[in-house]
């Protein structure tokens, strides 16, 4: 009697081979997908809620909404909105929220002073389009704290092809109240 594998069985090993490292590829390589689209995705939101706290407190300690998209209001009755805002701070000082140019800014302090950017611009940016500041206050009592409702969608700017992995939007939406609404 001969020892040794015949060539069927040979190629029924590979075969079986083959079908297991298929499979372990796959594992691997969904797992890493998957891992990529987390990561992506905490970016995205971690640049959204760094954003929303810069924002909620800088409107919590302003005293009153003096413009929207560079128009002087005297009070929020007309719920006017836009894309910058203008604030008075406690201190006296004013601080200028912005969603221009695919960031989110804010400025404080005198004119010259540039924006800086609340939002990581090297990984996400700013849908302008979708991003407004609105100013709400009670029609009939213009002494009433007015409210600031903010919103903007940002997405990762580095999404590459058109992979879900690749791709995370997210929207973000809050108002606050001036708590030192001083008319």
């Amino acid at each position: 009697m001969k020892k040794g594998y015949t060539l069927i069985e040979l190629v029924t090993v590979m075969g079986i081979l083959v079908v297991i490292s298929n499979i372990i590829i796959g594992i691997v390589y969904t797992t890493l997908r998957g891992s990529n689209k987390t990561r992506i995705t905490t970016t995205v939101a971690q640049n959204g809620n760094y954003a929303l706290s810069v924002i909620s407190n800088t409107i919590t300690t302003s005293e009153s909404v003096i413009k929207i998209n560079d128009t002087d209001i005297s009070d929020c009755t007309t719920s006017p909105s836009g894309q910058t805002i203008d604030l008075i701070r406690y201190d006296g000082g004013v601080t200028t929220l912005s969603c221009l140019n695919s960031t989110i800014a804010s400025s404080s302090g005198s004119l010259a002073e540039p924006l800086v950017d609340l939002i990581d611009k090297s990984q996400v940016e700013n849908d302008s389009s979708t991003c407004y500041f609105k100013c709400i206050q009670s029609e009939s009592d213009p002494y009433s704290v007015p409210t600031v409702e903010y919103s903007f969608t940002l997405s990762d700017k580095n999404a590459a092809g058109g992979l879900f992995e690749t791709k995370s939007q997210a929207t973000f939406k809050s108002s606050t109240s001036l708590r030192n609404y001083n008319p």
